[in-house]
């Protein structure tokens, strides 16, 4: 049991509820499990150790690679006689004689899972595929289980026909403390990406090694993108680009690996600017090369060009990223419309988008908190939470040509939030939907520029 529990860590609950479900070799398996969960929260990673650790006979379908349902029928049937025959097989029909057919096959009644990853593909199929392998065991005299993991709740799938509820789990997000026991785990591998893109001395080296030297980077790291985003995968690979940040200057040997708050100076301003990049993937390296017959000046220039990495190059490329985002062009005023909800004061939403919006008095009040400092501007505070319907009334403001609402208008809506250009708010509010835009400035105005339009006119920081 230590030996699962040591490979999937933080999962000891669902893991221990796994176990339980499938029990022993001989027993009867459930007929089927829903697992649901938010992306990189370790659903397939928990149901493959498991099925492994019992030496179930198991099939594992990826839905975006079984893209058809003939595909699907067929990888099934590839994964139980292992690779051993190919077999054609185009409907549930031939499925169901084949399953069959194997199972007169077999000699002893084994334990046999289905595993469907990306289960919410599903949706785009035949209505009723998905029902029958919710009911498979009915259907074929085999011992065998269907399992379906997605990020959708099981709620999300309609079915036209009566249909056996699955046995349901929920995978929770990773806390805090969760998300940096994984990462940390990963310590040894950070800095081997480091000394590989660095020359780095042999002391120096040493300090990088330090375990505590990490951890104070982690702890750093996650207070400023633990609120933004919880996506393991993304925090991992954001925090990868920021220690070699972090440890540049302790390579350069301008701050020492001790030095923590000058440390934590140093890397405060970076980490909040690569707030603009995430989930955007953009950076930029200098590799490393070296040459035994290069002197000690020219090594030092070539290590200081390693250096000379910054933020505002990778700020640069996040521009030619966003001006060559492939966005329809209602997206682009939809995403344009979620960022000046984000951070614009709704109260001010009648002064910046209507043009008879009355005279306004200035008080005295009103000109001191103009003149606030820039760590106090909505730009700089984050985005606040907006309703669907006032993204709606600025969309229609800032757009010159009238169009109407229509599903095809609101479906891009939910594109944005797939392409997690938008976040969907955690509380559910079935009435009132709630997003709030999670792109940066510098993102938000190369959108602009591509439809003409001016961002900086509308933003209650700039007028």
């Amino acid at each position: 049991m230590d030996e699962i529990y040591e490979k999937v860590p933080c999962r000891k609950t669902q893991l221990q509820d796994l176990l339980d479900l499938l029990g022993e070799d001989d027993e009867p398996l459930p007929v089927s499990v829903f697992i649901s969960g938010d992306m990189a929260t370790g659903k397939s990673l928990c149901v493959n150790t498991v099925l492994q650790y019992l030496g179930f006979k198991h099939v594992i379908i990826n839905c975006i690679e079984c893209y058809t349902p003939k595909i699907m029928y067929e990888a099934i049937l590839t994964g139980l006689y292992d690779n051993q025959v190919d077999i054609k097989c185009d409907s549930l029909w031939e499925l169901m004689n084949n399953l069959n057919a194997y199972s007169a096959e077999q000699t002893r009644y084994e334990p046999i899972v289905l595993v469907f990853d990306r289960a919410e593909r599903f949706q785009n199929m035949d209505q009723s595929i998905m029902p029958t392998f919710l009911r498979l065991r009915e259907f074929c005299s085999l011992n065998i289980c269907t399992f379906f993991i997605t990020y959708l709740i099981y709620d999300n799938f309609y079915f036209k026909t009566g249909v056996r509820n699955p046995i349901t789990m929920y995978f929770p997000n990773y806390n805090k403390d969760e998300l940096f026991k994984i990462i940390f785990l990963h310590q040894k591998a950070f800095v081997r990406h480091v000394t590989s893109n660095h020359i780095v001395d042999h002391g120096i080296k040493e300090d990088l090694e330090r375990p505590e030297l990490f951890e104070n980077f982690l702890n750093a790291f996650l207070s400023v993108f633990y609120r933004p985003c919880r996506d393991l995968i993304e925090l991992h690979y954001m925090a990868k680009v920021n220690f070699a940040k972090y440890c540049e200057p302790i390579i350069r040997n301008e701050i020492k690996s001790t030095d923590l708050p000058k440390l934590w100076r140093h890397i405060a301003p970076i980490l909040k600017e690569s707030l603009e990049l995430l989930y955007l993937r953009i950076h930029t390296s200098t590799p490393r090369t070296t040459s035994a017959g290069k002197d000690n000046n020219e090594s030092t220039e070539l290590q200081n060009l390693n250096f000379k990495n910054t933020l505002k190059e990778e700020l640069l490329s996040t521009k030619a990223f966003a001006q060559s985002f492939e966005l329809p062009f209602y997206s682009k005023f939809l995403l344009i419309a979620a960022y000046l909800a984000s951070y614009n004061p709704p109260k001010e939403d009648k002064r910046l988008f209507m043009k008879n919006h009355g005279k306004q008095r200035k008080r005295m009040q009103q000109v001191k908190a103009k003149a606030k400092i820039t760590e106090k501007l909505n730009t700089q505070l984050g985005p606040k939470v907006f309703t669907l319907d006032r993204l709606l009334a600025i969309f229609y403001a800032i757009l010159e040509e009238k169009t109407g609402l229509t599903s095809n208008l609101l479906s891009q809506i939910a594109t944005l939030v797939e392409l997690k250009l938008l976040a969907g708010s955690k509380e559910i509010d079935l009435d009132t939907p709630k997003y709030k835009c999670i792109v940066g400035y510098d993102f938000i105005s190369a959108v602009a520029q591509t439809v003409g339009f001016n961002v900086r006119k509308y933003l209650y920081d700039f007028i």
